[in-house]
């Protein structure tokens, strides 16, 4: 039985007596890490053999290590209490995501950023089951340079290859490296750019050896960009598969803080996609669900299916799961008032189409309430899915539960959930593995014993906790490729749940519970293959399931007759093309290509007549797809007409100008100039464009082969539209005019810095609106515009009601700390958050009385402030002891100066330092305010733009100041 080689390999690797298994208690768990400081942002995952790897990073000597701990099935730690050590190279005092999997031979791959060479660079581990370093002691340094490189993202190829992608400032980057530790891809890997920001790389494994890619394409501010969501697929060279990016959505409204989407493959190597957003910026969030295939082209509907249209809640964080083999997805969200102070927990289920399965405002699974539910992970299990979420007790303590979940969404365990750990404390970064040995497994970030540790618990197809124990038996056989490229030991062998992949001779045994078994092998570019009613018995061997796997073609064939009606054209000069491929038919005009598996454009063309196009021409596996049929039409015999086109007046380009004869359109070139070629005849001669009044030249005459010219036009500015002006002026605040938005409906504009405006619309009476969204809005009705005249002094005064509330934090000493979790209640809304950096924005809130509480560690602290014109920030103090500063710095310098976007400031400290930064133009004008900067003991490199948050700076010569408790430092910078 499996359970008695489990206890027997446990005897054999912990000498030392059996560890415990997984806990039935809910109030208990299994603790995975209480070392000394903090441990934080948990990763986990399940592999092939059934073991699990659970990596953290650990506090326990002041620098932020990393640690991994294994365990088996059962629950037991294969290795040694608190995990093993994979690095306590110098990491920075902040960290940023990392990631992790598992290859194909139960090896864990990791990755992540660390300071260990003064900059921020990231690095990639492979950990054999034994806890050796397959890549070496410090692992494989993916960069190498002085760019932020941040929160890299890993994943496994079928292949076994493993593809990483991260950040690095602007950019994205993509490496693969083999098993044995080879860098695929160059040396500095595939760079991806464009004149915006690339961020938040996600990876997606398909096919053999392919992968894709999922970015953000950003622009405008860091805090508040416009975000775009792009995927592209590439194989195992790198190269691209879909030419171009796949836009998944482009509608905007993403968040800055909005960066990991639920991203799974569609079984069929597509992906489904998930993600909430406010594209109509109405303060309501909304979820949406994307399905692209593996060719890249999106199946919904442009930037995605709203899961649930009732727009007075709000949406957020969704989650997916697709139970094996469905055509339908589910997604899972958290339903949320407009004051996001009472949540529920809502599903949506929609089909191939997109539609919507479950109504519009999706199923209930948790009513909203004043409890505050939230969802943590969706999985699939054999036949369902099961749901996971935090339920809170408090504003920070809560416990973890899960509920199973049909495909009709009707509950499947009686009662509707069970928890994973009840006991209430502060919990975080909870993480869940996929369905695997009859169980899913969670770990996450837990304070119940004051420190924040890493505990971990498993959970049963039946919501039962504990070990799982299971009677087993064995499968064994023998995989044969008859022909093709393929590599026998990337068969995919699959019984149930079970899986494995045979050796280098095609020998395989898998281990599986007693039961009957239909069994499977399959290999990409090949037929899978199925042996049915494979009868498995306790502690025997099933020998002889044997599999000779053909491979699938990759070429086909099309055939089909052009015939030309008419004409003088030889049909034997035709060229039907598809792709890179041509093919020239024959005397009866008969033809035959071969082409590669896939879906075709097929073109037949030839002088002097129309050009033909069949689309989409399914070419099939060693199949010859007929019929594929053209007629090609003879041209008419044509003439031309040629002449100059002048604007008098007005802002119109001569290039969209239409020149009009009969059928027969063009525009003419930049100067004017225009050729027409049109068939022969008798013409009236049409120029126009909008904003002008058309001009029409009657009984032109066209020759055959003859150009007819001097068809010259003079066109007049049209009388038909005016102007409406005025001021815009904000009181009683703060507030930019450019943000200010005067329409008419069917007319916009915005004001300029100085609050004027100037608004062009057709002659009419309207009603003239400002909106900006510091304000409310102002109307003035019935408003006449006169053609060619300006009707003037439509002023608004808007009044300032709103602000950005800023959040910070500071020590007792008054050091500004980061990642302090905030909730904060006004006269409308709640709002809540995480001042990772110096400072949290809440943006064009309501004036009012607010309050709030935030929590750093282990300490709370409260605060409240009236939100006003002269008053945008909420402070907390916290009673914290400070560190001691002692400012004493062995070098201070900008490098490379004059300043460029690769320019860093380099500090080297004799102890950890907090200084305050502040750039001064020459005329001694402050011009940047950087606030309180933290510098480690040692080498400290940090990106300059990053600092001065990428804020462009006229050129000229500027004095950067540094200032601690008991001096000032100081240098010149070159802007150029």
């Amino acid at each position: 039985m499996k359970f008695f080689n489990t206890l027997l390999g446990l005897l054999l690797i912990v000498p030392f007596g059996i560890k415990a298994q997984w806990s039935t208690d809910p109030n208990i768990n299994n603790i995975i890490c209480s070392l000394g400081g903090e441990q934080a942002i948990p990763k986990i995952v399940t592999c092939p053999n059934g073991d699990t790897y659970i990596g953290y990073f650990s506090n326990e000597g002041g620098n932020y290590n990393i640690r991994l701990q294994r365990l088996n099935n059962q629950g037991v730690a294969m290795w040694a209490a608190d995990g093993l050590l994979i690095s306590n190279n110098q990491s920075d005092t902040w960290l940023t995501d990392w990631d992790m999997t598992c290859d194909n031979t139960s090896y864990a791959i990791l990755t992540w950023q660390d300071i260990r060479n003064g900059g921020n660079n990231a690095y990639a581990y492979r950990i054999a089951p034994d806890g050796s370093f397959a890549w070496g002691a410090n692992g494989i340094a993916l960069s190498n340079n002085g760019a932020f490189n941040a929160s890299p993202k890993v994943t496994v190829t079928a292949a076994n290859n493993a593809v990483f992608a991260w950040q690095s400032d602007n950019v994205v980057i993509m490496q693969k490296i083999n098993p044995a530790g080879a860098v695929q891809w160059g040396a500095n890997g595939i760079t991806l750019s464009s004149s915006n920001r690339y961020t938040w790389p996600q990876l997606l494994p398909v096919g053999t050896d392919d992968v894709i890619l999922k970015l953000f394409e950003d622009s405008g501010p860091v805090n508040a960009p416009t975000r775009y969501v792009l995927a592209k697929r590439f194989n195992s060279s790198g190269a691209p598969v879909w030419s171009n990016f796949t836009t998944v959505s482009n509608a905007g409204g993403i968040s800055a803080w909005t960066q990991i989407f639920p991203f799974i493959n569609d079984g069929s190597d597509g992906f489904y996609m998930a993600w909430h957003d406010d594209r109509d910026n109405n303060q309501r969030a909304s979820v949406y669900v994307q399905h692209v295939n593996s060719s890249g082209v999106v199946q919904y509907t442009a930037n995605g299916v709203e899961a649930s249209t009732a727009s007075s809640e709000n949406h957020y964080y969704p989650e997916l799961a697709l139970p094996e083999g469905s055509t339908d997805i589910y997604v899972y969200w958290s339903e949320q008032n407009g004051n996001q102070n009472q949540w529920g927990l809502y599903g949506q289920k929609l089909n191939a189409s997109g539609t919507r399965s479950w109504g519009n405002s999706g199923r209930i699974f948790i009513p909203v309430s004043g409890t505050q539910v939230l969802p943590i992970a969706a999985r699939r299990s054999p036949d369902d899915m099961v749901v996971f979420y935090e339920e809170f007790s408090s504003v920070m303590n809560s416990g973890i539960k899960a509920m199973r979940i049909n495909t009709d969404g009707t509950f499947i365990w009686s009662p509707t959930s069970a928890y994973v750990s009840s006991l209430q404390s502060e919990k975080g970064k909870i993480v869940a593995s996929e369905f695997d040995n009859n169980q899913w497994i969670l770990a996450w970030e837990d304070s119940r014993t004051g420190n924040r540790d890493i505990y971990a618990q498993n959970i049963q197809l039946t919501g039962e906790l504990g070990p799982y124990n299971a009677e087993y038996g064995f499968i064994e056989g023998t995989v044969i490729l008859n022909g093709g490229s393929g590599n026998v030991m990337q068969t995919l062998i699959t019984a149930g749940d079970f899986t494995t992949h045979p050796n280098a001779s095609g020998f395989y045994s898998i281990e599986v519970q007693t039961g009957t078994y239909a069994v499977t092998a399959s290999l990409a570019g090949y037929y899978s293959e199925t042996v049915q009613d494979v009868v498995v018995v306790v502690d025997q061997t099933t020998p002889g399931v044997d599999f000779l796997l053909e491979p699938i073609p990759t070429i086909g064939y099309i055939e089909g007759t052009v015939s030309l009606q008419g004409g003088s054209g030889n049909v034997t000069e035709v060229d039907v093309r598809a792709g890179n491929t041509h093919a020239q038919p024959d005397a009866t005009g008969y033809y035959t290509m071969e082409l590669g598996v896939g879906s075709w454009d097929v073109e037949a063309s030839l002088d002097g007549y129309y050009t033909s196009v069949l689309a989409n021409v399914v070419v099939e596996p060693g199949l010859m797809t007929s019929d594929v049929d053209f007629t090609l039409v003879p041209l008419p015999p044509t003439g031309f007409i040629e002449g100059h086109v002048t604007l008098n007046g007005g802002s119109g380009s001569l290039t969209t100008v239409l020149v009009t004869a009969g059928d027969f359109t063009t525009h003419p070139d930049n100067t004017g100039y225009y050729l027409l070629e049109c068939e022969p005849g008798t013409y009236n001669v049409t120029a126009s464009l909008n904003g002008y009044v058309p001009q029409t030249i009657e009984d032109v005459v066209v020759l055959l082969d003859q150009t007819t010219t001097g068809i010259d036009f003079s066109l007049e500015v049209s009388l038909t539209t005016g102007f409406i002006e005025g001021m815009v002026t904000l009181v009683d605040g703060i507030a930019d005019p450019t943000l200010t938005t005067i329409t008419t409906g069917l007319y916009s504009t915005f004001a300029d810095e100085t609050g004027y405006y100037l608004l062009p619309a057709e002659a009419g009476t309207y009603d003239v609106e400002a909106y900006n969204p510091y304000t409310d809005n102002q109307l003035i009705e019935s408003v006449t515009v006169v053609a060619g005249e300006t009707t003037p002094d439509i002023d608004f005064t808007l009044h300032v009601n709103k602000a950005d509330m800023i959040c910070r934090a500071f020590d007792s000493d008054g050091n500004i700390l980061h990642q302090v979790e905030v909730t904060i209640v006004g006269p409308d809304s709640t709002f809540s958050g995480v001042i990772e950096q110096d400072s949290l924005v809440f943006y064009h809130i309501a004036y009012g009385n607010y309050s709030g509480q935030a929590s750093y560690l282990t300490h709370s602290a409260d605060a409240a402030a009236t939100i006003a014109g002269d008053q945008h920030e909420l402070i907390f103090n916290f009673l914290t002891v400070g560190i001691q500063h002692q400012e004493s710095l062995k070098r201070l310098a900008v490098v490379p100066n004059p300043v460029s976007d690769a320019s860093r400031l380099i500090i080297e400290a004799e102890s950890p330092e907090i200084l305050s930064g502040k750039l001064y133009n020459s005329f001694g004008n402050l011009v940047a305010d950087l606030g309180n900067i933290r510098f480690q003991a040692g080498q400290n490199a940090l990106l300059l733009n990053a600092l001065f948050n990428y804020q462009q700076f006229p050129s000229g010569i500027y004095v950067f100041e540094l200032t601690g408790q008991h001096r000032t430092y100081s240098m010149k910078l070159l802007m150029k």
